[in-house]
Formats: structure tokens, sequence, C-alpha cells
């Protein structure tokens, strides 16, 4: 059976995106594996923003940043959830894997595993400055993959 995969993270989803993997699963009789990648740096980035405004002291604690991941963790499940329930009311079999970790490494590791016949993600809206100056997981991706990226550009 072909295999699809939706790779999302915490800061990589939408709905244009779930919808198009869930249609070209339903129309090539594939199996949908979702994949949910929480970014573990995500919550002391957001740690950080706050200090440098003045929004929180200097030292916040481990407990505060425990409660941001699980947050974070949670809220990828119940994604999954709904994108599984989705699968299973259009009768697309379907696989969830939800993982910690940066982004293209942990794509990588489920493609070898998996051998989809295409990967499904969403670009985030940036400027090429910026992924210039700060790179781009989708090309990473897209360089490293033995499988090919299709990108959903969020509106």
């Amino acid at each position: 059976m072909k295999k699809i995969l939706l790779a999302l993270s915490t800061t990589r989803q939408s709905s244009k995106t779930i919808d198009y993997a869930l249609k070209i699963a339903r129309d090539e009789r594939a199996e949908l594996i979702i994949l949910f990648i929480v970014d573990p740096d995500l919550p002391q980035f957001i740690l950080d923003k706050m200090m440098d405004v003045g929004f929180m002291g200097d030292s916040p604690t481990k407990q505060l940043y425990q409660s941001i991941l699980r947050e974070y963790k949670e809220r990828g499940q119940k994604i999954i959830e709904e994108i599984s329930n989705a699968a299973t009311s259009l009768e697309i079999e379907c696989t969830t894997v939800m993982t910690e970790g940066e982004f293209v490494k942990e794509c990588l590791k489920v493609i070898a595993k998996e051998k989809p016949e295409a990967t499904i993600l969403t670009r985030a809206d940036r400027s090429n400055l910026s992924r210039f100056l700060f790179g781009s997981a989708v090309n990473q991706l897209k360089q490293k993959s033995p499988c090919p990226i299709k990108v959903i550009k969020e509106e």
C-alpha cells in the first residue's frame, strides 16, 4: 500500500495542508502517516523573549518550561486525533507518530522507517532574506529526503 506522510509541528500546521493530505491519501488509496513534532527548544525561546521584553524575571522556573512543553504536546495530540478521526471517516488507513526533536531530523527518521511515496508539509510565510539568513527547514528536507516533498504554502 502506498504511504503519504503528513509532517506537522508546533509551528507548522494549517487546515489547507491537512485537507490536501487527506484528499491525496483518499484519492491514491494510500495510508496516511500523521507525524507531529514538538520542538523542545520552543518553550525556552518563548521564555527568553518574555524576559527580553521585561514581561518576566531573569530566571523562569523549569516548571514553567515543562508546563509550556506539556501544553504543546497536549495540543499536538489533539490535532493528531482530529486528523485521525477525519481520516477514519473518509475510510483512510492511518498511523500516528508523535515525537520531540528538531523538525528535519525527526522527519528524516520517519521517512527512512516508513518509506512514504511523498511527504506533505506547510511552509511558514517568511521572507526570502529570512530564509537565507536563518536557513529553511523545508529546503533542508527537500535536499536530504529520498522522497518528494510537497509544500503547501500558508495563507
